[in-house]
């Protein structure tokens, strides 16, 4: 019975995975030809390179609300009712001494860079440019407590709610992003669209939350320096993790933005987010299990989370099968079709891009469950040390092959990782 109820939380946040997930796609897909049409080439590679610079700040809390999802999971699921508010209040304090911080801090800070020097921004002026980094980093920040809440709702027994909300507050922020570029070229007037969508989905979750699982209410009362610093050595790690993701995926963008055209940054995006499709596909798979592993681990049903484990494998490596026939014989159609001929496959580096998307799905798959219980703290160190190595590479090779030499660091980066992930994971 207790089997048959964990695979339907995971089947119940699976479907909202799918949900997400259609989002995410359908985002990143319909983005591309509205933007190219409504601000060309040029602006759209300009806020290419903007949108990317804040995706820096996404772990501004120290990668304590990730670690604090798992850790009230597994406080619920063991029934320690104070620990789930010790964790959820303490982590909620640090995020506002967060944001007062970074606010201040790029508030005072944006003046003193000039960003169209510094970036090939196309038609973009200078406060255009800046405004857009400042709303962007608002968003940024406001995201933070939208993720602190999702903490809240997935320890009220509700994974599959929380990655709805996750969704809804993203197709938001896509559609006005993309209203707004079909009424205005000023892309400073997208990006506070996005912040003020962040805002209200934010109220919004906290509202619903307050209704659905008053036991858990945000505030301070439960908050401990002591939680804090026990949680500091996994938040970090799992902080520069992040950042190292962000600097493996945003990274390019920029680069190429300092050293190559806006049309190959188009180029190169256009061609990540295609291949990265196969990508978005495995986190679905993983974040469903995710939660039931922290759950399981709480419980402390060893055996139960062996098997989950095995059956998450074998659909992992099922999918990247799939993934990689499917983009070798579809992939230049679908690129085709989907930018209406303004930009095509271009090969070797396409090739070496799906490789290194195949390889970071392999070792994601097995890092969830490691990840899940707060037991990810020496791979992501050796994940960040590899991730500084390949940015060098990137950065050489790039100065003399473009796109390709990227892809190649890329592919080096993920095969890397995947060693480490099957000789350390265990």
């Amino acid at each position: 019975m207790s089997r048959l109820l964990a695979f339907r939380r995971v089947g119940f946040t699976f479907t909202a995975q799918i949900y997400n997930q259609i989002v995410i796609i359908a985002v990143q897909l319909l983005q591309v030809p509205f933007l190219l049409s409504a601000w060309g080439a040029d602006r759209y590679g300009g806020w290419l390179v903007l949108y990317a610079v804040p995706s820096y700040l996404t772990l501004s809390d120290f990668g304590f609300t990730l670690v604090a999802k798992n850790s009230m999971v597994m406080h619920a699921a063991s029934s320690d009712h104070a620990g789930v508010l010790r964790v959820y209040h303490s982590v909620f304090a640090l995020l506002l001494v967060a944001a007062a911080v970074i606010l201040a801090a790029c508030g005072l800070g944006i003046e003193a860079v000039t960003l169209t020097q510094a970036f090939a921004l196309g038609p973009l002026t200078e406060t255009a440019a800046k405004l857009t980094i400042l709303f962007l980093v608002g968003s940024v920040v406001v995201n933070q407590f939208l993720l602190l809440l999702c903490a809240g709702v997935r320890a009220a027994g509700r994974p599959a709610a929380e990655v709805t909300w996750g969704a809804t507050s993203r197709l938001l922020e896509g559609i006005a992003t993309v209203a707004v570029a079909l009424l205005t070229t000023r892309v400073e007037l997208a990006a506070l669209a996005v912040l003020v969508m962040r805002v209200a989905c934010t109220l919004g979750l906290w509202i619903w939350l307050r209704s659905v699982a008053p036991d858990i209410p945000l505030g301070l009362k439960g908050a401990r320096l002591a939680e804090i610093r026990r949680m500091a050595n996994p938040s970090f790690s799992y902080m520069l993790l992040g950042l190292a993701q962000a600097l493996a995926i945003q990274g390019p963008i920029v680069l190429l933005g300092a050293v190559a055209t806006a049309q190959e940054t188009v180029l190169f995006s256009t061609s990540r987010t295609l291949a990265r499709m196969g990508t978005s596909a495995a986190n679905l798979i993983n974040y469903s299990f995710a939660p039931e592993y922290s759950r399981l681990h709480g419980q402390g049903n060893t055996s139960a989370f062996a098997r989950l484990k095995r059956i998450h494998v074998l659909i992992g490596i099922a999918g990247i099968v799939a993934y990689c026939l499917g983009l070798w014989a579809l992939g230049p159609y679908v690129m085709e079709l989907w930018t209406h001929g303004h930009v095509a496959v271009v090969y070797p580096f396409f090739a070496l891009l799906n490789a290194a998307v195949a390889a970071e799905m392999w070792w994601g798959c097995l890092f969830t469950p490691i990840a899940a219980i707060n037991r990810h703290v020496r791979l992501s160190y050796l994940f960040v040390g590899l991730t500084a190595l390949c940015a060098v590479l990137a950065y050489s090779w790039a100065l003399s092959e473009g796109a390709t030499g990227i892809a190649a660091a890329l592919l080096l980066l993920h095969g890397g990782m995947s060693v480490l992930v099957l000789m350390l994971g265990r």
